[in-house]
């Protein structure tokens, strides 16, 4: 007889089942328990397996996107939804001129367009978004004078206004936002000191205050927001340096941890995946080492390098990548509008001890379930340590 594709079990079979039905109140219990024991087990297997510790299983790789319309280097960026905005920064030409042009990648359809440009002319600036809007700090002007005025960009209007200026004028600096408010780090001032100051934006109530100093004084440093830490990375004074130091925003304290690999500045910083990637780079040279921090270890590890090596990138973290858009191709010089991503290895679930300890648990309820609902010609038998001994295979019969 032809198999119904609507029904895989053969008549015959399917009578077989009935009479066994029928006759045996074990086998009741048994059919009745299969599915649901094994529901439960796929139900236990997946509360075991925790994403908090993941584990990488190759190299992350680079994949170039749509260039930008203009070449520049020494810029600002920050992502508001499926949208990243990359302000200013230096062009070609003579005097390295900055301008004050604004590129918005749409992260969907991999596309570049220009919204109105910013009041001012800014390269070395921090760029940050925070409710929605796009803030813009510091930087330099003209000659490389560093100033303290903040313009926020509001996407709904589509227009800039003017927010609050920095208790004082920074450039090369770098700022995060974390829980709800923007820290500014170090950078140099109006007199071109390198300073290790914090700068805290509160928007709620649209005021500036000043946080515990870096460790370090540094311009052209890198920062990145994981956690309930931020990690300040690199830069320079004088020296490129290699320095790693943690910020405590909720007990405003410092704490110095494992350095960089590479001493560098310049470099393109952002979290993914609970770790911190910085690419590229510069000083002494131009960088293309790609180098991957693990704050649960506090070890660095290296990753891909950059295919086009580049200085001077804000880089942007997305969903599943890291955007780094433009940058320097030469020391110093050389404005680029090539974009790239890196795209690390996708996190793997990794068995908590807890998890372990409750599967270990849950095989040992199951094992004296089936004992207990055992014919008593099995009662006496030992309990089975096989899959079969949790109704794993039982699935497939």
């Amino acid at each position: 007889m032809p198999k119904n594709p609507m029904n895989p079990v053969p008549k015959s079979q399917g009578q077989k089942y009935l009479a066994r039905w029928s006759q045996d109140s074990d086998a009741k219990k048994r059919l009745l328990t299969k599915p649901v024991v094994s529901a439960s087990i796929l139900l236990v297997l997946l509360a075991c397996f925790s994403t908090d510790s993941v584990s990488a299983l190759d190299a992350g790789q680079w994949v170039t996107l749509a260039a930008m319309q203009i070449p520049r280097q020494e810029t600002g960026a920050a992502r508001i939804g499926n949208t990243v905005y990359v302000v200013g920064g230096l062009l070609d030409g003579p005097g390295l001129s900055a301008t004050n042009t604004v590129e918005v990648y749409d992260v969907d359809a991999n596309s570049w367009s220009f919204i109105p440009p910013m009041p001012a002319a800014l390269d070395h600036m921090a760029a940050v978004a925070i409710n929605g809007k796009l803030h813009v700090i510091g930087g330099y002007s003209a000659n490389f004078q560093s100033r303290s005025d903040m313009y926020i960009y509001d996407p709904v209007g589509n227009q800039w206004s003017t927010g609050p200026s920095l208790p004082s004028a920074r450039g090369a600096c770098w700022a995060v936002e974390h829980g709800g408010r923007i820290y500014l780090f170090g950078g140099r001032d109006s007199a071109g000191a390198t300073r290790r100051t914090t700068f805290i934006f509160d928007p709620g109530t649209n005021m500036w205050s000043t946080g515990a100093d870096m460790p370090t004084a540094r311009e052209h440093l890198t920062a990145a927001a994981l956690g309930d830490f931020i990690y300040v990375i690199g830069g320079r004074n004088g020296p490129s340096n290699s320095l790693n130091e943690r910020y405590d925003p909720a007990n405003n304290s410092w704490m110095t941890m494992a350095p960089m690999p590479t001493a560098r500045a310049a470099a393109a910083t952002a979290a993914l995946y609970g770790r911190l990637w910085v690419a590229g780079g510069e000083t002494p040279m131009l960088f293309s080492v790609n180098e991957v921090y693990d704050p649960e270890t506090n070890t660095w590890d290296t990753d891909t390098p950059m295919p086009v090596p580049r200085h001077g990138i804000s880089a942007v973290a997305l969903e599943d990548r890291i955007l780094c858009p433009g940058g320097g191709v030469i020391q110093g010089l050389d404005a680029s509008n090539h974009v790239d991503a890196f795209v690390p290895p996708s996190p793997v679930p990794a068995m908590s001890g807890v998890g372990l300890v409750g599967f270990a648990l849950l095989l040992g309820v199951v094992g004296a379930t089936r004992i207990r609902n055992a014919p008593p010609r099995e009662r006496g038998r030992s309990v089975p340590t096989s899959a079969d001994a949790i109704g794993l295979t039982e699935i497939s019969r």
